[in-house]
């Protein structure tokens, strides 16, 4: 019986005629229906009145064959070239068949095209290389390997002065279904066959090459459809170009994604310079899927559980270690080390009625921000460069931790902005403490790697507010800081307005109407 994922693979409508058709009509239905291979039935498909009988199939493969033996093409029935004796799958009563099973079929007989019958005989459909990788999901299993363990090194190419037919011979010869196009970058390279123009592995070997372009069995199907003159057209005319080329440390998952966008079937594989380093088909993202490497995957799970409990518990504490590693990079700024706008979204509603419980003073229930903007830091930016803004930055950072007091917070809101979050602050005490910051900045410069030393100022928008307040939209202030920082950064603008290096508070009597339904005065 075969399994739902396999069953989704088949492809129901294959394309399929008699064996009294020509090859020229074959040839010129492929081309239309873009397929890569085509059935041979004794009987038109839909007959009725009795099953299909497969006789043959005929492929894209059997073109290049035809092209490069100089057979004739005109008159001749499909039924006279087409590969006889198929290999078929036909669904069990039994036994189940999965997709690995097709693979194996696929990799034992060095096929991509498997017709599928059920129990009865009746043709359900075809199964091809690129109707399992459709299907297939094994997205981590393909993520962690590279395109470099499965690729193809050994890539038949040939230079741009090669004709078609001669391109064709080549397919048949070392059995490929693309030959490269490429260019020497040494004028000391010459072809090794004069007749063929093409080089040798041996030859690439010593010296690279760089692919320019490629020429598919599907193209030789389409050159052969519009009857050109193969004896004397030349590759550079007809080649598929420009390459999309993929690197040799892209993941699999990388290249299955980039042959869907692209619609092709394999992928060049060049170096750091743009040589050609090998070549990855759909046959190679198929042999990363292995059976027995699958199966080696699944031993070695095995084996992880059957360790014993301790060794299972180091390996789960390091796990969560790492975890907590990862989350604590995504939650600070690189740069200044500081926490950063998603680490401050997070914390505030934990550590807000906390921090409000342990402060006993006549002003435990407020919290004060103050938004925090270094002044003209573009010109910083502008005439010393990024690495030196990059290193005022981390500066100032630094000079506004050291003046933290306790219930305060830093983080790197963006770009030079910076946020303090402080809690059990009274409105004069945060003054002073914004004038501090202020001072901590503007006191001394800061001297760059170079020895010049750079004024600093920073404007500050404070704003204070109750932590038990409560918005129009009935969110407690604690829990939604939005509004206060809305506060502090118009407070801000009007510092940069006066002239920065200043602080500027929002009027508290204005937050203490928004924040307080029944102000009994403003402090």
């Amino acid at each position: 019986m075969f399994v739902s994922s396999l069953r989704q693979a088949i492809n129901p409508q294959p394309i399929t005629t008699t064996a009294d058709t020509t090859v020229e009509a074959v040839i010129a239905l492929m081309s239309r229906a873009r397929t890569s291979g085509v059935l041979v039935l004794d009987s038109p498909r839909g007959n009725e009145t009795q099953r299909d009988q497969l006789m043959g199939i005929f492929t894209e493969r059997d073109v290049v064959r035809m092209i490069a033996a100089s057979q004739q093409f005109k008159g001749v029935a499909i039924g006279e070239v087409m590969t006889k004796n198929v290999l078929t799958l036909t669904e069990s009563l039994t036994d189940d068949q999965d997709i690995v099973t097709v693979l194996t079929l696929f990799r034992q007989h060095r096929i991509r095209h498997l017709p599928v019958f059920d129990a009865n005989g009746t043709l359900m459909g075809i199964l091809t290389q690129q109707s399992i990788r459709t299907v297939l999901k094994p997205i981590d299993f393909m993520r962690l390997r590279r395109v470099t363990e499965v690729m193809i090194t050994r890539v038949i190419h040939a230079p741009v002065s090669t004709t078609v037919l001669n391109i064709a011979k080549l397919m048949a010869i070392y059995n490929v279904s693309c030959v490269v196009i490429a260019q020497s970058d040494h004028q000391g390279l010459t072809p090794l066959d004069s007749t063929g123009g093409v080089w040798s592995a041996d030859s690439c070997q010593i010296k690279p090459v760089r692919p320019v372009g490629i020429i598919t069995e599907r193209d030789m199907l389409q050159f052969r459809n519009l009857e050109l003159d193969l004896e004397r057209l030349r590759a550079a005319t007809v080649m598929s170009a420009p390459l999309f080329p993929i690197a040799p440390d892209a993941s699999l998952w990388e290249a299955h994604q980039q042959m869907q966008r692209r619609r092709v079937h394999r992928l060049v594989v060049v170096g750091n310079e743009g040589e050609l380093g090998g070549i990855i088909t759909q046959t190679s993202l198929l042999q990363a899927l292995d059976p027995m490497e699958m199966y080696a995957e699944i031993e070695v799970l095995q084996e992880l559980l059957q360790q014993s409990e301790s060794e299972r518990d180091a390996l789960l504490k390091q796990l969560i270690a790492r975890n907590k590693l990862l989350e604590s990079l995504a939650l600070t700024d690189e740069l200044t080390g500081l926490p950063n706008r998603r680490a401050m979204e997070q914390a505030l509603p934990q550590m807000l009625p906390h921090s409000a419980a342990q402060e006993k003073s006549v002003y435990s229930d407020y919290i004060c921000l103050f938004a925090i903007d270094v002044d003209f830091f573009k010109r910083v930016n502008d005439t010393y460069g990024h690495p030196t803004g990059d290193g005022v930055l981390k500066e100032i950072a630094a000079r506004l931790q050291r003046q933290a007091r306790a219930n305060s917070w830093f983080y790197r809101y963006g770009g030079e902005e910076f946020i303090c979050l402080t809690v059990g602050i009274g409105p004069e005490a945060a003054w002073e403490y914004a004038e501090d910051l202020r001072e901590a900045i503007a006191q001394e410069p800061f001297t760059s790697g170079e020895g010049v030393e750079i004024p600093l100022t920073i404007s500050i928008g404070g704003a204070i507010a109750p932590l038990s307040g409560i918005t129009p939209e009935g969110n407690k202030i604690g829990q939604d800081p939005q509004a206060l920082l809305e506060f502090a950064d118009r407070a801000l603008y009007e510092a940069k307005r006066e002239g920065r290096n200043r602080v500027q508070f929002c009027p508290y009597s204005e937050i203490l109407c928004k924040f307080d339904p029944n102000p009994l005065d403003a402090r």
